[in-house]
C-alpha cells in the first residue's frame, strides 16, 4: 500500500498537479459564478446533446470503477472497492436516466416512465455519489492498512451485488410508479427542485462529502486530490442547475460540462499516472541493470578473505582482508582455536559446512548472512592437507541489487499485464479484440501445421444489424452486442476455443483440433443459444428477434503449400457466411456446402 508504483491511493501529489486542480477547480468556479445571473437564459435546443453527455459521463464512471476494482485486486484496500462501487453506481444511474429522458430515443421516455422519472433519477446519482464519498472517506478511518486476506471476491461481489439491487429497485420504483412521485418539474421547468428543499439539501450533502473527505486526506494523495476535484464539481452541477430552472438554458448547458468534468478527471488522472509509472519502471528496471553489472565488476576486482585452520580448529594464516573483516591480526590469534576466537560462528552455516568438509574432503560453497555484522557473505570452503582453506567475500550490494532488481520486474510485468489487457480487449463488449484474433490466429495456425492437426474457423455475424440500431439506437445496439458476445462466450467454453469480436457486429471463434463436423456443431449451438434468448428485432426479416448467420471452414495446414495460410481459412469463413445470408439467414452453411437452416 505505500508502494507508489503499486497503488495511486498513496501516490503524493506534486506542487504542479495541486496548483493545476486549483487552476481548473478556480476556473469552472468562476465561470460558475458568473453564468449564474443568466443561468434560465433560454438557449437552441440541441436534441443530440444529452445523449452525447450522458455517454461521456457514463464512459468516465464506468473506466474510473474498473481501474479503481484492478487497484483493489493489487491493494486489496477495502476503501477502494468502494470508491469503485461508488464510480460504478453513478455510471449505471445515468442509463435509466437517458432511456427516460424525453426527445432521446422517444419523445415521452422509454420504461413507461413518467414526466417526474428523469429527474428523479438525476437526483438519486446526485446524492448516491456524495453519500459513496462519504463512505469511502468514512472507511479510510477504518480500514488504515491493505488486508492481507484474499476473501476478496465474495466481499466485493457482495458490495458490487448491492449496487445492481438498489439500481434494480430505484429503476422499478421511478418507472413504473412514476405517478407517486413528487411533481418537480411543471411546464418544463423545475424550479419546484429549490421550493422543495430537494435542491439545497443535494447541494449541502456534497458540500459535506466534499468537506469531509478533505479533512480525512487533505488531498495529498493524487487519487485523492482529483478526487475533490470530482466533487467539487458535482457541487457547482447542482448549484448551476438550480438557478436555470430549465431543460436546456445556459445554465443547463454548463451544469452539463460541470458533470462530465466530475465523471472524468479522476479518469484522466489514471491514464496519465499509469503512462508515467510505466515509464518509470523501465528506466527502473535498466538501472537497476547497470548497477548491478557495477556492483559485479567491482567485486571481481577485490581479493577475498582467506583464513586456514588445521584439524585442531587452531588458526594457521590469515590474510589482510579477513584481518579487517573480523578485526584481529593474525598475531593476535595464531594458534588459536576458530570456536573461541569468535564463539559466535558455533551455531551458523559456516560451522556445519566446515565441520562437513573437514569430515568428508569435498569443498562446499554456499551464502550465509553474518549476523553480527549485518553483511551477506559468499563462503568457499576447501580441504587441505592440514585441515581447511575459508575463502568469502562481501556480497551483500549484490544480493541487495538482485532483490531490487526482481521487486522492480514483478512490478514491470503488473504493468505489462494491465497494458496487455487493455491492448487485447475490446472496449465495449469486453472480449478479444480483432488485434488479438489476428495473432491467435496464426499461432493456432502454427501448432496445427506442427501437430498435423484440423483448424476450424466460425466467422459470425447479427442477421440485420444496421436496422436494429435504425429501430433501437446506437446505445441499444451497443448493448445487444454485448448481449451477443456473451451468448457467444457462453457457448465456447472449450480451454483451446478462442472467440473474439472481428469488427462492427462480426464475430469469429478459432477451434483448433476441430474437423468440420464439430466446428458446425458448434456453430448450430451458438445459432440455437442466442435464439432460444429472444431478444427483440421488430424490424429483423428473419423474424422477430435477434438471430445470427454462421459460416464454418476447416483446414488441415501443410507445409508443402506455400499459399496455405490463415488467411484462406478466414476467406473461406467469410465466403460461408455469405452464402449463410443468401440463404436466408439464422442458419449455418459450411464452407463444404453443407447448410443447417433453421427450424
Amino acid at each position: 500500500m505505500r508502494d507508489p508504483l503499486t497503488s495511486l491511493i498513496n501516490t503524493p501529489a506534486a506542487p504542479r498537479q495541486k496548483l493545476m486542480a486549483i487552476i481548473i477547480g478556480s476556473v469552472m468556479f468562476v465561470i460558475s459564478l458568473i453564468a449564474i445571473p443568466f443561468a434560465s437564459t433560454p438557449l437552441i435546443h440541441i436534441k443530440p446533446f444529452m445523449s452525447i453527455v450522458i455517454a461521456w459521463v457514463m464512459f468516465g464512471y464506468f473506466m474510473t470503477s474498473y481501474l479503481l476494482y484492478i487497484q483493489f485486486q493489487v491493494t486489496r484496500y477495502k476503501p477502494i472497492l468502494i470508491l469503485s462501487a461508488t464510480f460504478l453506481y453513478s455510471g449505471l444511474i445515468t442509463i435509466p436516466e437517458i432511456l427516460t429522458f424525453p426527445e432521446v430515443f422517444a419523445q415521452e421516455g422509454l420504461l413507461n416512465a413518467g414526466p417526474q422519472s428523469p429527474i428523479w433519477f438525476w437526483i438519486c446519482w446526485h446524492a448516491g455519489f456524495p453519500l459513496g464519498v462519504f463512505m469511502y472517506a468514512f472507511s479510510l478511518r477504518r480500514w488504515s492498512f491493505a488486508s492481507t486476506e484474499r476473501k476478496g471476491k465474495a466481499g466485493s461481489g457482495a458490495i458490487f451485488g448491492g449496487v445492481i439491487v438498489i439500481l434494480a429497485g430505484l429503476t422499478y420504483l421511478l418507472t413504473k410508479h412514476h405517478e407517486l412521485l413528487p411533481v418537480i418539474i411543471r411546464g418544463g421547468k423545475y424550479n419546484e427542485l429549490i421550493t422543495m428543499g430537494i435542491g439545497p439539501v443535494l447541494s449541502l450533502m456534497n458540500l459535506a462529502a466534499l468537506v469531509y473527505l478533505y479533512v480525512m486526506t487533505r488531498g495529498q494523495s493524487l487519487l485523492h486530490l482529483w478526487l475533490l476535484l470530482s466533487v467539487f464539481m458535482l457541487f457547482l452541477d447542482l448549484a448551476v442547475t438550480q438557478f436555470a430552472g430549465a431543460r436546456y438554458s445556459l445554465g443547463w448547458y454548463l451544469s452539463c460540462v460541470n458533470s462530465l468534468i466530475s465523471s472524468t478527471v479522476v479518469l484522466f488522472v489514471f491514464f496519465h499516472q499509469m503512462n508515467r509509472l510505466y515509464v518509470r519502471l523501465i528506466m527502473s528496471q535498466s538501472a537497476l541493470k547497470q548497477s548491478q553489472e557495477r556492483v559485479a565488476l567491482i567485486l571481481d576486482s577485490i581479493t577475498d578473505a582467506f583464513f586456514a585452520v588445521d584439524r585442531q580448529w587452531g588458526y594457521t594464516y590469515t590474510n589482510k582482508e579477513a584481518e579487517k573483516y573480523y578485526g584481529f591480526t593474525f598475531d593476535e590469534v595464531k594458534g588459536q582455536s576458530i570456536w573461541e576466537i569468535s564463539p559466535q560462528l558455533a551455531k551458523t552455516k559456516l560451522s556445519e559446512m566446515c565441520h562437513r568438509v573437514m569430515d568428508q574432503g569435498e569443498p562446499v560453497e554456499f551464502t550465509e548472512y553474518d549476523k553480527l555484522r549485518g553483511r551477506w557473505l559468499e563462503i568457499r570452503v576447501y580441504p587441505s592437507r592440514d585441515g581447511i582453506s575459508v575463502y568469502f567475500r562481501d556480497v551483500t550490494e549484490r544480493i541487495v541489487a538482485e532483490e531490487q532488481m526482481k521487486e522492480a520486474n514483478k512490478k514491470l510485468q503488473m504493468a505489462n499485464r494491465l497494458l496487455t489487457d487493455f491492448s487485447y480487449t475490446d472496449g465495449l463488449t469486453g472480449v478479444y479484440n480483432r488485434r488479438y484474433f489476428d495473432q491467435m490466429m496464426q499461432q493456432e495456425w502454427e501448432r496445427m501445421k506442427r501437430e498435423k492437426s484440423p483448424l476450424s474457423l466460425i466467422m459470425l455475424d447479427i442477421d440485420y444489424f444496421k436496422k436494429y440500431n435504425d429501430t433501437y439506437g446506437h446505445l441499444a445496439g451497443d448493448e445487444c452486442l454485448c448481449q451477443v458476445a456473451q451468448a457467444i462466450r457462453t457457448v465456447v467454453i472449450h480451454p483451446l476455443y478462442v472467440m473474439a469480436r472481428y469488427g462492427g457486429e462480426e464475430f469469429g471463434v478459432i477451434l483448433p483440433q476441430t474437423d468440420a463436423a464439430k466446428a458446425m456443431e458448434v456453430a448450430e449451438a451458438i445459432r440455437v443459444y442466442l435464439e432460444s434468448l429472444a431478444f427483440p428485432h421488430t424490424a429483423s426479416e428473419v423474424g422477430s428477434i435477434v438471430t445470427c448467420s454462421l459460416g464454418t471452414a476447416t483446414r488441415l495446414p501443410e507445409h508443402t503449400l506455400p499459399d496455405d495460410t490463415p488467411s484462406m481459412l478466414i476467406a473461406q469463413a467469410d465466403q460461408a457466411l455469405y452464402l449463410a445470408k443468401q440463404a436466408g439467414r439464422n442458419c449455418v452453411v459450411a464452407d463444404t456446402g453443407i447448410v443447417i437452416a433453421r427450424k
